[in-house]
Protein backbone atom coordinates (compact mmCIF):
# COMPACT_ATOMS: atom_id res chain seq x y z
CA UNK A 1 0.00 0.00 0.00
CA UNK A 2 1.47 3.41 -0.84
CA UNK A 3 2.31 6.03 2.03
CA UNK A 4 -0.64 8.69 0.66
CA UNK A 5 -3.27 5.36 0.60
CA UNK A 6 -1.81 4.97 3.71
CA UNK A 7 -2.23 8.68 5.22
CA UNK A 8 -5.73 8.86 3.46
CA UNK A 9 -6.75 5.67 5.60
CA UNK A 10 -5.61 7.35 8.77
CA UNK A 11 -6.93 10.51 8.24
CA UNK A 12 -10.51 8.82 7.31
CA UNK A 13 -10.17 6.87 10.57
CA UNK A 14 -9.20 10.04 12.59
CA UNK A 15 -12.07 11.89 11.04
CA UNK A 16 -14.29 8.94 11.64
CA UNK A 17 -13.09 8.88 15.40
CA UNK A 18 -13.50 12.49 15.41
CA UNK A 19 -16.82 12.64 14.54
CA UNK A 20 -18.01 9.35 16.82
CA UNK A 21 -16.57 11.59 19.86
CA UNK A 22 -18.69 14.90 18.82
CA UNK A 23 -21.66 12.63 18.79
CA UNK A 24 -20.88 11.50 22.24
CA UNK A 25 -20.12 14.85 23.74
CA UNK A 26 -23.50 16.39 22.12
CA UNK A 27 -25.70 13.28 23.69
CA UNK A 28 -23.55 14.02 27.07
CA UNK A 29 -24.74 17.36 27.13
CA UNK A 30 -28.33 16.82 26.18
CA UNK A 31 -28.88 13.74 28.40
CA UNK A 32 -26.83 15.99 31.09
CA UNK A 33 -29.71 18.23 31.31
CA UNK A 34 -32.97 16.81 30.06
CA UNK A 35 -35.19 14.08 30.69
CA UNK A 36 -34.20 11.15 28.61
CA UNK A 37 -37.91 11.25 26.64
CA UNK A 38 -37.41 14.89 25.46
CA UNK A 39 -33.85 14.09 24.22
CA UNK A 40 -33.58 13.44 20.09
CA UNK A 41 -31.18 12.08 17.35
CA UNK A 42 -32.27 15.01 15.42
CA UNK A 43 -30.68 17.18 18.10
CA UNK A 44 -27.79 15.31 18.93
CA UNK A 45 -27.26 15.20 14.95
CA UNK A 46 -27.61 19.15 15.11
CA UNK A 47 -25.17 19.75 18.18
CA UNK A 48 -22.43 17.37 16.46
CA UNK A 49 -22.87 18.99 12.92
CA UNK A 50 -23.76 15.62 11.42
CA UNK A 51 -27.07 14.19 9.85
CA UNK A 52 -29.26 11.62 11.56
CA UNK A 53 -28.34 8.90 9.43
CA UNK A 54 -25.32 9.36 10.40
CA UNK A 55 -25.97 8.98 14.21
CA UNK A 56 -28.15 6.22 13.41
CA UNK A 57 -25.58 4.85 11.29
CA UNK A 58 -22.49 5.12 14.12
CA UNK A 59 -24.82 3.96 16.85
CA UNK A 60 -28.50 2.61 16.21
CA UNK A 61 -31.20 3.86 18.30
CA UNK A 62 -31.58 6.69 20.84
CA UNK A 63 -30.87 3.39 23.30
CA UNK A 64 -28.04 1.86 21.19
CA UNK A 65 -26.29 5.89 21.79
CA UNK A 66 -27.25 5.99 25.53
CA UNK A 67 -25.65 2.78 25.90
CA UNK A 68 -22.34 4.07 24.13
CA UNK A 69 -22.33 6.82 25.97
CA UNK A 70 -22.88 5.67 29.36
CA UNK A 71 -19.94 3.01 28.75
CA UNK A 72 -17.21 5.66 28.03
CA UNK A 73 -18.53 7.59 30.62
CA UNK A 74 -18.62 5.21 33.08
CA UNK A 75 -15.01 4.30 31.98
CA UNK A 76 -13.49 7.83 32.32
CA UNK A 77 -15.42 8.29 35.67
CA UNK A 78 -13.98 4.97 37.03
CA UNK A 79 -10.42 6.08 35.97
CA UNK A 80 -11.02 9.76 37.51
CA UNK A 81 -12.23 7.81 40.84
CA UNK A 82 -8.86 5.93 40.86
CA UNK A 83 -7.09 7.03 44.64
CA UNK A 84 -3.40 6.18 45.02
CA UNK A 85 -2.89 3.22 47.21
CA UNK A 86 -0.96 5.08 49.99
CA UNK A 87 -4.20 7.87 50.02
CA UNK A 88 -5.61 8.01 52.87
CA UNK A 89 -9.19 9.28 53.33
CA UNK A 90 -8.44 13.05 53.05
CA UNK A 91 -7.56 12.28 49.64
CA UNK A 92 -10.04 9.69 48.88
CA UNK A 93 -12.11 12.22 49.10
CA UNK A 94 -10.81 14.83 47.77
CA UNK A 95 -10.95 12.66 44.35
CA UNK A 96 -14.57 11.86 44.97
CA UNK A 97 -15.23 15.91 45.63
CA UNK A 98 -14.02 16.77 42.45
CA UNK A 99 -15.80 13.81 40.44
CA UNK A 100 -19.15 15.37 42.01
CA UNK A 101 -18.21 18.62 41.31
CA UNK A 102 -17.39 17.58 37.82
CA UNK A 103 -20.46 15.05 37.07
CA UNK A 104 -23.02 15.30 39.92
CA UNK A 105 -25.70 17.63 38.50
CA UNK A 106 -25.93 15.11 35.70
CA UNK A 107 -25.81 11.69 37.43
CA UNK A 108 -28.57 13.10 39.97
CA UNK A 109 -30.35 14.31 36.51
CA UNK A 110 -30.57 10.60 35.78
CA UNK A 111 -31.51 9.25 39.15
CA UNK A 112 -34.00 11.34 39.20
CA UNK A 113 -35.38 9.88 36.02
CA UNK A 114 -34.46 5.77 37.07
CA UNK A 115 -38.19 5.05 37.95
CA UNK A 116 -39.09 6.01 34.55
CA UNK A 117 -36.95 4.78 31.81
CA UNK A 118 -35.06 1.55 31.35
CA UNK A 119 -32.04 2.26 29.92
CA UNK A 120 -31.52 4.89 32.72
CA UNK A 121 -32.25 2.94 35.61
CA UNK A 122 -29.57 -0.04 33.92
CA UNK A 123 -27.18 2.79 34.46
CA UNK A 124 -27.56 3.99 37.54
CA UNK A 125 -27.77 0.35 39.25
CA UNK A 126 -24.10 0.34 37.57
CA UNK A 127 -23.41 3.80 39.01
CA UNK A 128 -24.37 2.59 42.60
CA UNK A 129 -22.52 -0.70 42.47
CA UNK A 130 -19.65 1.05 40.96
CA UNK A 131 -19.98 3.37 43.75
CA UNK A 132 -20.01 0.39 46.21
CA UNK A 133 -16.73 -1.11 45.16
CA UNK A 134 -15.17 1.90 45.41
CA UNK A 135 -16.30 2.01 48.93
CA UNK A 136 -15.18 -1.31 49.30
CA UNK A 137 -12.11 -0.40 48.12
CA UNK A 138 -10.80 2.44 49.69
CA UNK A 139 -11.85 1.50 52.97
CA UNK A 140 -11.43 -1.82 52.70
CA UNK A 141 -8.34 -2.09 55.66
CA UNK A 142 -10.73 -0.53 58.49
CA UNK A 143 -13.39 -2.88 57.48
CA UNK A 144 -12.13 -6.44 56.78
CA UNK A 145 -11.57 -7.39 59.97
CA UNK A 146 -15.14 -6.39 61.57
CA UNK A 147 -17.46 -9.52 62.16
CA UNK A 148 -20.63 -9.64 60.38
CA UNK A 149 -22.66 -8.29 60.13
CA UNK A 150 -20.88 -5.43 61.72
CA UNK A 151 -19.07 -5.28 58.61
CA UNK A 152 -21.77 -4.88 56.38
CA UNK A 153 -22.84 -2.61 58.53
CA UNK A 154 -20.40 0.26 58.25
CA UNK A 155 -20.01 -0.58 54.93
CA UNK A 156 -23.57 0.35 54.14
CA UNK A 157 -22.95 3.35 56.35
CA UNK A 158 -20.26 4.26 54.49
CA UNK A 159 -21.53 3.93 51.33
CA UNK A 160 -24.71 6.52 52.59
CA UNK A 161 -22.47 9.05 53.80
CA UNK A 162 -20.02 9.17 50.52
CA UNK A 163 -23.11 8.92 48.44
CA UNK A 164 -24.07 11.45 45.47
CA UNK A 165 -26.99 12.25 47.39
CA UNK A 166 -25.17 13.28 50.34
CA UNK A 167 -23.37 15.53 48.34
CA UNK A 168 -26.59 16.91 46.51
CA UNK A 169 -27.84 17.48 50.12
CA UNK A 170 -24.84 19.37 51.23
CA UNK A 171 -23.79 21.35 48.06
CA UNK A 172 -26.66 22.07 46.56
CA UNK A 173 -29.54 22.14 48.76
CA UNK A 174 -27.46 23.66 51.63
CA UNK A 175 -24.94 25.45 49.75
CA UNK A 176 -21.71 24.30 50.97
CA UNK A 177 -18.04 24.76 49.26
CA UNK A 178 -16.43 21.84 48.04
CA UNK A 179 -14.40 21.60 50.88
CA UNK A 180 -16.95 21.80 53.47
CA UNK A 181 -18.45 19.24 51.80
CA UNK A 182 -15.95 17.24 52.44
CA UNK A 183 -15.03 18.03 56.06
CA UNK A 184 -18.67 16.57 56.73
CA UNK A 185 -18.39 13.14 54.66
CA UNK A 186 -14.77 13.21 56.63
CA UNK A 187 -16.89 13.66 59.99
CA UNK A 188 -19.73 10.98 58.97
CA UNK A 189 -16.65 8.54 58.27
CA UNK A 190 -14.85 8.62 61.06
CA UNK A 191 -17.76 8.39 62.91
CA UNK A 192 -18.43 4.62 61.30
CA UNK A 193 -14.80 3.84 61.03
CA UNK A 194 -12.67 6.48 63.11
CA UNK A 195 -12.13 4.40 65.98
CA UNK A 196 -11.28 0.87 64.73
Amino acid sequence: MSSSRTYQKRARARAEQETGEAILDAAWSAFSTEPFDRVTLQQIAGESSVTVQTVIRRFGSKEDLFNHLAEREGKRIIAEREVPESGELTTALSVLIQHYERDGDTITNLVNQEHVFEPVREIVAKGRQVHREWVEKQFRNLLENLPEPERKQSLLAAIAATDLSTWKLLRRDYGLKPNEVTAVMKQLLNGIIGGR
